[in-house]
Formats: structure tokens, C-alpha cells, sequence
């Protein structure tokens, strides 16, 4: 079955709107199908923050009445649509009041938590959340029959889009146009907090228009959850990794890790699939050092890294001069030869196993391995921003830890670019591309073998470890540390294996082949 003509469905997309992998992954496979030369095409909100002008916004002159009833209370609400072409695809953008009222994208921000009287309200999400989701759901269904375009396949991102199969399906005004469209949803995360699930059974059913027994089929813990709703009429339901997917299905429904949605789909006969994320080497390239901001070019894949000591030279002046934009610096680095450089970049919280690092990080300085130099960026939960605050304070470890407070993405790539070894030990991760963009680097990752990120091969693409202990980790980053010293050429030999099975295995153009247009094929396929 031939595709030609893909539909996506996205709360996010880099370079225009966006806070997490949701983000990248819209844009990347966007772009892949379009190299391809399929015809692609994404819808989105025009949120508040967007740029019309720099991104290029045009008025289209379509505007939608989408029904949005309250379970009391009839409700009309009137959208317009923009338009403008990313990627060499056409993005739309869905200008409704429910996304120019704010100024975030999925919480509210410190401004708008202060105005509300509340500074705690920060980072909390907007209460009209599964308002903005149906919005964006049957704008996206509306707009396709407006233009009277034919969809080969609507590719949905996370539970935000994950109802447009069960609509399309099942709501009269849209069962036979799309009767020959095919649907996929792909799980970003499946954690507690991304589910999207509402608890209010009747607004539920009279916002979204889904049939009584639809919904009822949707109930899981109190609540209808999108994911369960939507995979039960969707072509495919993918994880963004194939370990992921496994651990998602098999993770027993007490555990509060994927909220029981595993069992939720074993009793729904919901099958799972997985499709590892990829990335776009030319993204990561330093032997661009203008587009990645950093000191010099190198390149680590034929295995010169002159510029690479010169990008860490440079990071590490400008983490002790203090003028890392966007951040506050804790802590210095003496520029010590021999010394690795051992980064990471993450959130604060104990989804990103901080307070393994902590602990392992404490046990190396206090240890045998004190003849190393540790960096964190990163911003989170304030008792982690302390416990590392504390560390760059420790007389004891004065010129070796470091911790720049915030974010930059400039700063970011100079990190990478620095490093000699980059962590991450998530407790869970559903891929983890922040273990690819090291890798192009030539920052070897050293990862908690956990969901996506058991693709990196232990001695050979990075170092690994289990269980998810800090002890683990100290002795994993002791196991690298000695390679490093010891033997340089099997460092550098991974440092080049990994950056050659990113490009055999993990580019966006490897993972629609051999990933996502099978899928698409097969959604299609169903309804034909």
C-alpha cells in the first residue's frame, strides 16, 4: 500500500513551539516524509509566545465552528486557521481562545501564577487542559474536510491528538469522509502526568461527542484516558523505543511508573508496538562550529578531536568567568590534563535519577577517583539545585564540580562538545536523544539501562549499568574513567562506533523506512 500523503497531529514543534521530545520528534519525521517526497502536512495551536512574523504566519481565511459542549451547556467555539511551511511540509496552526489566553504551552507560568495570587500555582498545568486538547483534535478533523484533503494516514503525538482515531471513527459527520484514513498514535510517555485522562465522565462525553460505549471502554481508574480510547480504533499504537513498549505492557498494574496503562491494554487486546526515535546527524554537527556555537570544529568520526580540547578549554573559562547565558554558575573547574570532563544535562527530579548522580558522583570525589571534573546544567526541584549547590561549596572538592543553574541550548552544545563522558540515569526514559546528540559529539554516554536507552551498547556506543543505584553508576563511571586513562584508542574506538550506527541505524530517513511507513502502511491497509 502506497503512502503519499501523511497528516500530523502535534501539541509541539521545534523551532516554533515546544518543551520536550515531543517537539523534536514532530519536526524531525516531518522532514524525513518530506524528503521522501511525500506530501506532509502538521496542525498545531497558535499559542500566545508564537512569532507570527519570524515564522512566517499567513491568514488562510478558513475559520471553524467546532461544537464544544459542557455536559449542561451548548458550546460553540470559532477558530481560525494559519498556515506556513516548515521542513518543506505545511504546518497549520489553529488560532482558538483556549491557546491566546496564555502565555505557556501546557502549565502555567511564573507571571501567570502571580496574577492568579498564587506563585505556587507555577509549573502546574492549565486547567482547561482537555479543553485545548479537543480543540486541537477537532479543529484538525474539520480543517482536513474543508480542504477536502484525503489523508493516506493521521499520525497522532501523544495523548493530546491520541483521540482523533476514536472520533473519526465513531462521530457521524466524520465516519465516512475518513473511512479510508488510517490512524496512529505514538506514546511519548507513558508516566503519570501524560496521560491526559479526564475524571469528569460527562463533560468528557459531551465535549468530545464519543458514544456512551466508547467512553465506558475508555474508563480506567476513575477516568476516561485518551490513550486507551483512542488505541482501541487506531491502526498502531507505538512507543517511541521498542525496550519501551516491552516495559509498558509488562510493568504490573500497581506500579505508578506507567499508572497500570500496560494492563489497561493487555485487557483490551490494545497491541503495543515500538519504534526507537532517531535524530538528524546534520543537527549535531561540529564540524559546523558557527550553527552549534561552539569554540572549534572537530571531527570525532575520523578521529580528530584537536578542536575538541579547544572547545573544552573554552567551556570551562567561560563556566569560571561566569558568562554561561541564561544561567547561574556554582562552582569552578581547574582545566587539569587527564582529567575527563564528565557532563549532564537534565531536569532536577527523580525522573532523571538525580539523586543517583548525587550519590555517585559524592562517592568518586570522596573515593579513589577524585582526579575527575564533574558539570551539570540543569534547573528542578529545589532540594536537588541544594544538594548540588552544596557540592560546588565542599572545600573539599573545590575546582572539580560545577553546576550551571537554568537552561541554554547554546550552552548545552558547548557542553556536549566539552565533555568526555555524558549521564544520564534516568530512572525511566522512553527513548532519550540527549544519549545521541553526546554521541555525535564525541561525548561518550554512560546511561541506567532503562527503556530507550538500552540502545546504547555497553563497551562498544557508551557504558551501562544496572541496577539503578549510585553505586552502579560510580562503578560504571570508574569502569570508563579507566578506558579513558588507560587505553585512549578504545575510547576513541567508541567514540566512532557510535557515531557510525547512529547513521546505520538511528537517522529520521532509517526510522521512517524501516519504522514508521510500515505502520502508516499497514493503518492504511486496515480501512481499504
Amino acid at each position: 500500500m502506497s503512502i503519499n500523503n501523511v497528516w500530523m497531529v502535534s501539541r509541539e514543534l521545534d523551532g516554533v513551539a515546544g518543551v520536550g521530545g515531543v517537539k523534536d520528534v514532530s519536526r524531525q519525521l516531518l522532514a524525513a516524509i518530506a524528503r521522501r517526497g511525500k506530501q506532509a502536512s502538521l496542525v498545531m495551536p497558535l499559542y500566545s509566545r508564537i512569532d507570527r512574523n519570524r515564522h512566517g504566519l499567513i491568514e488562510t481565511g478558513i475559520e471553524l465552528a467546532l461544537p464544544m459542549d459542557y455536559a449542561s451547556v451548548k458550546r460553540t467555539t470559532h477558530v481560525r486557521i494559519h498556515q506556513t511551511e516548515v521542513v518543506g511540509a505545511t504546518v497549520y496552526f489553529v488560532d482558538a481562545p483556549c491557546y491566546a489566553q496564555k502565555e505557556g504551552i501546557y502549565t502555567l507560568t511564573p507571571a501567570e501564577a502571580a496574577l492568579a495570587g498564587d506563585p505556587t500555582l507555577s509549573g502546574s498545568g492549565y486547567s482547561d487542559y482537555f479543553e485545548m486538547n479537543i480543540t486541537l483534535q477537532k479543529a484538525t478533523l474539520e480543517l482536513i474536510q474543508h480542504l477536502d484533503a484525503r489523508p493516506d494516514v493521521i499520525h497522532c503525538q501523544d495523548a493530546h491528538t491520541a483521540l482523533i482515531p476514536a472520533m473519526l471513527r465513531t462521530i457521524p459527520r466524520y465516519r465516512d469522509y475518513f473511512a479510508k484514513t488510517g490512524t496512529g498514535i505514538t506514546i511519548h510517555n507513558a508516566g503519570p502526568g501524560y496521560h491526559q485522562e479526564v475524571s469528569d465522565i460527562g463533560f468528557a462525553q459531551a465535549i468530545t461527542e464519543l458514544p456512551d460505549e466508547v467512553i465506558v471502554e475508555g474508563l480506567h481508574r476513575g477516568g476516561v484516558y485518551p490513550f486507551i480510547v483512542g488505541g482501541a480504533f487506531a491502526g498502531f499504537i507505538n512507543a517511541v523505543s521498542e525496550n519501551y513498549a516491552r516495559e509498558i505492557m509488562q510493568v504490573p498494574a500497581e506500579d505508578e511508573r506507567t499508572g497500570g496503562m500496560g494492563t489497561a491494554f493487555r485487557q483490551r487486546n490494545i497491541r503495543l508496538t515500538g519504534v526507537t526515535n532517531g535524530i538528524d546527524p546534520l543537527e549535531y554537527d561540529p564540524t559546523n562550529p558557527a550553527q552549534m556555537s561552539i569554540a572549534a570544529a572537530y571531527d570525532p568520526l575520523s578521529g580528530d578531536l584537536a578542536g575538541k580540547a579547544e572547545c573544552r578549554r573554552a567551556l570551562i573559562s567561560e563556566i569560571n568567568q561566569r558568562q554561561a547565558p541564561s544561567v547561574q554558575v556554582y562552582g569552578k573547574l581547574d582545566d587539569v590534563p587527564g582529567w575527563p570532563l564528565i557532563t549532564m544535562i537534565a531536569r532536577l527530579t527523580p525522573q532523571k535519577g538525580v539523586d543517583r548522580y548525587i550519590g555517585a558522583v559524592s562517592r568518586l570525589l570522596e573515593g579513589e577517583e577524585p582526579n575527575a571534573l564533574f558539570l551539570v546544567l540543569g534547573a528542578g526541584e529545589p532540594r536537588y539545585e541544594a544538594e548540588l549547590k552544596e557540592l560546588t561549596q565542599d572545600p573539599r572538592f573545590q575546582g572539580r564540580v560545577a553546576l550551571a543553574l537554568g537552561f541554554s541550548p547554546s550552552l548545552a552544545n558547548r557542553i556536549y562538545a566539552a565533555g568526555d563522558f555524558f549521564v544520564n540515569p534516568a530512572e525511566f526514559e522512553p527513548c532519550g536523544l540527549t544519549d545521541y546528540m553526546a554521541q555525535l559529539m564525541g561525548n561518550v554516554p554512560v546511561v541506567h539501562f532503562v527503556g530507550g536507552l538500552v540502545k546504547v551498547q555497553d563497551g562498544i556506543t557508551g557504558y551501562g549499568y544496572y541496577p539503578h543505584t549510585s553505586e552502579a553508576l560510580a562503578e560504571t563511571l570508574r569502569r570508563a574513567i579507566g578506558a579513558y586513562r588507560q587505553r585512549p584508542e578504545e575510547h576513541q574506538d567508541i567514540i566512532r562506533q557510535a557515531i557510525q550506527t547512529i547513521h546505520e541505524r538511528f537517522t529520521w530517513d532509517r526510522v521512517l523506512e524501516q519504522g514508521y511507513l510500515p505502520l502508516y502502511e499497514g493503518a492504511q491497509k486496515e480501512v481499504n
